[in-house]
Parts: structure tokens; sequence; C-alpha cells
């Protein structure tokens, strides 16, 4: 794996007297608002003067994940000393809030390490959200706003400038300071690496590759790896998994984690993380156009995402028992590939007539769900870069959520407003049967618009009646472009929706 920027969040109720060569004092300025600068004195006269007097003049409006880089004097003042300021936009005061945070400590980051900055003091308020929820949110923003994806760029590293150290300064947080930085750690931490591998080449991550990295992982937070092979996945009927792969030269894998906690038992609730693992889809003989088909080696996130939420649930010692189960495969197109009209039984016996085999994620996630439930999991929810329809629905800041139980949809959809990646709920019964009934087979994988609605009828079938939520992320998880906050490239979504999921709310 690509190894991350690791960075020390620390907090702090004043400014360093004396300015270090290497130190930034960063400064959130709201875009509107009778008080646009952080109520609070850590400040200091001088700079908070000049603070004032920048936005005043309009040089810096404030407005949300946008920064300027100032220099105040040096010396003679009490904060004396201080060589540069970086104004970071909060954006409307109204609108300030954890996600609001989030971005803005994540721009604040990127903008401190560009500027060739080692240490960074953020003078930030905390209104818009409850002081622990501030924490982790900001401390949750710089972390993944320093993942870099130029993975395979020649850097000289002497040169390559490097944050090391975070001071947020006047948030006035309580006795779980500590324990909420922490977790925020680990669970940006965990979505930086799932970053990395929707990040990786199809090249360099085959389904055997993604299976083996998953491995390392497990081992290293205290995961048990339960994965299949080609001749156990053809063995055990998973024909959904198995019929994708045959186009490619790389065998598939069924990568199977579990979590359980100490002092589990059987008897307990087991929750199933199901995510597609595609790791390069071309389309199949049903190919995509060229234009962007690049990105495709991002259509393994959902996959990325369960597991990463796996690995953060190992090192916050999650109370609940937990599963991943990520069928990963290569679609591509070859004199063996599956066709358009062919017919797969999948793992729970049902069978699906492939009409398109760009439809290929909701064959392999069939035989994820069936084994899921096999493993025993009492509620599932799967993520998956499915659709481009939710893309035209809801855009690229909202997942699409669907589900068979309201109180389980409920209790994801909260888990993800308070990891600020909403999802909006999409209907999803029977209405819409006549868009996956086949003439020869028990379904069939595509039924024209609307197809986001149409794919999640067709894993429900395989949910049944175990509590389930599929989550749509086509839209949400990858940047099409930079961002303040993030490079172009795999947003990690998903991961810190299943660790409020499966961890809840922060103490």
């Amino acid at each position: 794996m690509h190894e991350q920027t690791s960075l020390l969040v620390e907090l702090g109720d004043s400014l360093p007297e004396t300015a270090e060569a290497s130190a930034t004092v960063a400064v959130g300025v709201f875009a509107d608002g009778g008080e646009r600068l952080p109520a609070t004195g850590a400040l200091g006269g001088e700079l908070r003067e000049l603070c004032e007097r920048v936005a005043a003049e309009g040089e810096f409006k404030g407005e949300a994940e946008t920064t300027l880089l100032i220099h105040a004097p040096a010396g003679g003042a009490r904060r004396g000393g201080v060589r540069r300021v970086l104004l970071v936009g909060l954006g409307s005061a109204e609108d300030y809030d954890a996600a609001a945070m989030r971005r803005a400590a994540g721009a604040a980051a990127r903008a401190a390490r560009a500027a060739r900055t080692r240490s960074l003091h953020f003078v930030v308020p905390a209104r818009g959200a409850e002081a622990g929820a501030a924490v982790r949110a900001l401390a949750e923003g710089a972390h993944l706003g320093l993942y870099e994806n130029g993975f395979y760029q020649k850097k000289d590293e002497d040169e390559a400038p490097r944050l090391e150290r975070l001071t947020l300064v006047g948030l006035g947080a309580d006795g779980r300071a500590a324990e909420e930085l922490e977790r925020a750690r680990v669970v940006a931490e965990s979505a930086n690496w799932a970053r990395t591998l929707a990040d990786e080449p199809g090249l360099s991550l085959p389904p055997i590759e993604f299976g083996r990295r998953a491995a390392v992982m497990a081992r290293e937070v205290g995961l048990i790896v339960e994965s299949l092979g080609v001749e156990e996945i053809r063995a055990r009927g998973m024909g959904g998994l198995a019929g994708v792969a045959q186009g490619s030269v790389e065998e598939p894998a069924l990568i199977v984690l579990r979590y359980e906690p100490e002092g589990a038992g059987e008897e307990d609730e087991l929750w199933a993380f199901v995510g597609k693992g595609i790791t390069f889809d071309t389309g199949g003989i049903s190919i995509k156009h060229g234009l962007d088909m690049y990105e495709m080696k991002s259509d393994m996130a959902g996959g990325a995402a369960a597991l990463g939420a796996l690995r953060a649930a190992a090192l916050l010692k999650a109370e609940r028992r937990l599963l991943a189960v990520v069928p990963a495969a290569e679609n591509m197109p070859s004199g063996k590939s599956i066709k358009p009209g062919d017919v797969v039984r999948t793992f729970a016996g049902m069978t699906v007539e492939c009409v398109d085999t760009d439809a290929e994620g909701r064959l392999v996630l069939v035989d994820g769900i069936a084994y899921a439930k096999h493993l025993g999991a009492t509620r599932i929810v799967d993520l998956a870069t499915l659709t481009g329809s939710i893309i035209i629905a809801l855009g690229t800041h909202r997942a699409g959520l669907f589900s068979n139980d309201d109180e389980w949809a409920a209790r994801v959809l909260a888990a993800s407003e308070r990891a600020g990646e909403p999802a909006w709920r999409m209907p999803v019964s029977d209405d819409y049967k006549k868009r996956i009934e086949s003439m020869i087979a028990d379904f069939k994988n595509y039924g024209g618009k609307p197809d986001a609605t149409a794919a999640a009828l067709l894993l429900s079938k395989f949910a049944g009646d175990t509590p389930w939520v599929h989550l749509d992320i086509a839209g949400t998880a990858w940047y099409d472009a930079p961002t303040p906050y993030a490079p172009k490239g795999a947003s990690g979504a998903g991961v810190r929706t299943l660790v409020e999921l499966a961890c809840g709310p922060a103490a």
C-alpha cells in the first residue's frame, strides 16, 4: 500500500508567543454576519486587526473553501513574530456546520502544505456544532485533506513540503477531546486507505492483489480473513461473479473479512457490508466508450469502503459483529466473455439473464449479498458505484439510498448525516418489476430507465426479508476535478457512514 502523510492534531488555548519559521497561523473567516472572525481572544489585538482589515477591504471575502496567505509584521507585539497568516473561508455563518468545518480544515491543511508549512495553528469557531462534533469534524477534515494520489510521480523527498502538526485553537473542547481526536484519525485514515485502493490503476490492483492487500490490513488490525478463490467461487455456484470474471485473464476473488468483538456470541446480530469490487470495468462485450474509461479503475470503491470501515471498526473496538463481503472481478471483453443474452445461475439458485454486460455490478453483488446471508448476516448494507442514472437524479453530493426496511433505512440515513456523507432515499418496489422481468430467466440485469431503481430492485430480490440498504455511490465516490480540500480522484465515500452506523455517535 502507498503510505499517506501522518498528521498530529491537538488542541490549544492560545497561539504561541513566538513565531517559528516553518509555522503558519490559520484564521477562519465568515462570508457574512456581524462577527466575521472567530469570537475568541486567541488572536490578539494586532493579528485580529490585520485580519479584520483584509476582510473589510474585500481582499478576502470568506467564501467557503477559499484561502489567502498573507504576511503579518514580525516582532513587536505580544503575539508578534507571526510571519504567515492563512485566511480560510468558512462560507455563510448560517450554513456553518460540521460538514463545513470538515471541508474548511481540509482546505486549510492543503494550503498550509503548499506554503511549505510544518506546523499550523488554526483559530476557528466551534459554533454550528457542539464542541466534540467540531473537534472530530475539523480533525477528520485535516487528515482527509492531506491525502494525495500521485503514487507514481517522481518526488524529491528532501524538498517535499510536509505538514506535521495541526493545533486547533479556541474550540474549548471538553475532557473527551483525546478520544474525539483519535476517532477522527482512525476514521479518516481508514477512508484514505480505501481511497488508495480506488485510485490504484487496474494493472496493479487485479482482484487477487485486492484480496492480498485486504488480508495484509486484516492481519494488522486483528480481523479474520475468510476469502474465497476462483475454484471455491465456481464450486459454490456463484455464477454472477464467475460469469463477469470469465472474460479476463485475472481470476476473481470473494474477499471476506470478519470482525468479532470480545465477548460476542453467535446469537448476536451480524451486520454485513457488501461492496462492489470490480477492479476495472470496460463494460465487457457491451463495451464503454473510451473517453474517461480510465476512471473505471475506481469501480471497486464500494468494496474498498466496506473494507475500510471494518479497519476502522477494529481499531475503534466496536461492540458490533461485522462482516465485509467484496465480490471482486475484472470486466473485460474477450472470446471467453459473458455475452448479452447469456444466463447465469447465482449462489442463491436464481437465474439472471445478462442483457447488458456493462450492468455487471449487480451480477457480482447478488452473489455477495446471498453469501452474506449464508454466513448469517442479520442486516446488510451494500455499496456500489452502480449506475449513471443516480448521478442524473442526485448529482455528486448525495448517494442514492434504497431499502426494504424503513427502520434500517432511517438508521443508515442518520449515520450518513452524522458522517457528513448525506444520502437521499429513493423508491424500490414491485411497481418497477417489469424492468427486471426476463422471458427465459428469473430476472434480467438491465431493463432501461430508471436504471438506479431497477438495479436496486434486482438486489432486493436477493436480500429477501433481511433488512437491507443499497447505497449507490456512483456520484459521490469520485471527485471529477481537484477541490480545495481534495485532489481529483477517489473520495472514500461510504467509510465514514458505515463507521457511524457500526460504532454509533462518539460519546
